[in-house]
Parts: C-alpha cells; structure tokens; sequence
C-alpha cells in the first residue's frame, strides 16, 4: 500500500478529539477511537456495508459498484498505476442513490474527509511543520510533526495502491481496520 510519509503524518493531524477549539492534539486525542477524524472514517466504512468483498472496477475506471448497489464514482478515471496519481478523490453513492461519503488527497499536505452528513473534517501540514486539524464545526487542533511521531497509537492517514486491475483504498484511524473499499 503506498502511503507517502508526507500524507501519513498530515492524516495524523486528523486523529484529534473535537471538544475544543484551538487546542493542542494530543497522543491520547489519537488513539481515542470518537476523535472527529476517527468517527467520520467509521461512518464512511458504515456507507459501505459490502466493504469486506471487492466491488467490480468498471471499464473505464472512473467507479466501482458492489452488489448492493453503492458504488465508488471517482472524480477522474483512474490511471493503471498509483505513480501516475496527481490526486485522489471519490464519492460513495449508497444504493439508494444519496451520496454518503466524500474523499480528497489533494496530494498537497490535506485530505478532506465527510460522511453520513457530518462537517467535513480537514487534515493539514502547514509548510512550518505544524499539523491543524479542522473538525468541521467549528473545532481546530494542532500539533508538531515531532510531536505526532512520540504517540504509541496509529497515525490516521489514506493509504491506496493503483495498478492494471485493481484498487485498493484504506482510511487509517483509531476506529477503522483494514480498505475502506478494493475494486477489481
């Protein structure tokens, strides 16, 4: 699964409690699986109910579909190896056609991550090395890279591996194991 440092480190920003504002992200807000980072990905995992089987990558690679009816629509086709990526973004359809959960790497120090109607929660490395955390209502956090790096508990982030014939998508939090969705 390729997961640049870069990215690992700035989804880590994402695994800060949201009770505050302003406050410093701390190894206990990280490992705390209802931080806001935490919960949004578990409610992007719970728009996927089939998450455990692989869905069908269509053709023209630009989604995946589950038996169910939810389907991944990416925002570009997809390129056949994950080094040609420039960004990632998608959007989980449930079957009943409402969309349920929205993903962007900009592959520039943020992700953006809503689900299931909660605020948009953003993740940021800012250029001084400082992590924020936006937990969409109105609750920001932050931390130094170093800082992040001393916490026994897994540093959120996207991991993906593109290739030929497949995709393989992952949000790392505190309460979310294994691909959020594999497309073959």
């Amino acid at each position: 699964m390729r997961a640049a440092a870069a990215l690992a480190a700035l989804a880590a920003a994402s695994a800060a409690s949201c009770s505050s504002s302003g406050s410093e992200l701390t190894c206990t807000q990280l490992a705390s699986p209802t931080n806001c980072w935490a919960s949004a990905a578990a409610a992007a995992a719970a728009c996927i109910p089939l998450r455990a089987s692989p869905a069908a990558l269509a053709s023209d690679r630009a989604s995946c579909g589950y038996a169910d009816g939810t389907t991944i629509v990416f925002d570009a086709p997809l390129p056949t190896d994950d080094t040609a990526l420039d960004h990632l973004s998608f959007t989980v359809v449930a079957a009943d056609g409402s969309t349920c959960a929205s993903f962007t790497d900009t592959f520039a120090n943020e992700l953006e991550l809503s689900a299931a109607g909660r605020p948009t929660v953003i993740s940021e490395l800012h250029p001084d090395q400082t992590f924020e955390l936006d937990c969409g209502d109105g609750h920001t956090f932050s931390t130094t890279f170093g800082t992040l790096l001393t916490c026994p508990a897994d540093a959120p982030t996207d991991g993906y591996q593109v290739d030929a014939t497949s995709v393989t998508f992952t949000l790392v939090s505190s309460a979310t194991a294994g691909p959020l969705f594999t497309c073959r």
